[in-house]
């Protein structure tokens, strides 16, 4: 599936993925940060590193196994 197919909770663990590894990866990164996910990492921002990446549900924690 494309990225904009994807539901809230995959969206919001490759948001946190995308935080994590692309803008802090030298960094660490807070629980806050993480329950702020939203507010610090746009949909759009997601849509557009990811454009043109296949998903399927084994690539989320959440939907793992599914």
């Amino acid at each position: 599936m494309d990225v904009r197919e994807l539901n809230r909770e995959q969206l919001t663990e490759l948001k946190e993925n995308y935080y994590c590894h692309e803008l802090h990866e030298d960094e660490g990164v807070s629980y806050g940060e993480l329950a702020a996910i939203d507010e610090l990492v746009s949909d759009e921002e997601v849509f557009e590193f990811y454009a043109g990446t296949c998903f399927c549900n084994d690539d989320f924690f959440c939907t793992a196994g599914m």
